[in-house]
């Protein structure tokens, strides 16, 4: 089988979806031949990783019961402008 190699700008428009797993099989092996070769690509691919996991690490640390939840709600529709608010939320 015969893979081309991605360019960076393709690389980086596929780059989302490599960190979501959802490329195929053929594409998870473009994007990482290209990472292994781009030096660029590469940094620009460990800092979206790196902040992919922090970001997962905190909302696994948020509190979820349907208090805060609701309390959460309560705020949000409390800094929207008015006319922004449903009609049937007010």
């Amino acid at each position: 089988m015969f893979l081309t190699l991605l360019n960076c700008t393709e690389t980086l428009a596929r780059l989302d979806d490599y960190l979501d797993r959802e490329l195929s099989p053929r594409e998870v092996t473009l994007v990482e031949r290209h990472l292994k070769i781009c030096r660029h690509c590469s940094e620009i691919y460990a800092f979206e990783a790196a902040f992919l996991h922090g970001l997962k690490q905190k909302i696994q640390r948020l509190e979820t019961s349907d208090e805060n939840l609701a309390d959460l709600m309560n705020r949000i529709r409390a800094a929207l402008p008015a006319e922004d608010v449903e009609p049937s939320e007010k």
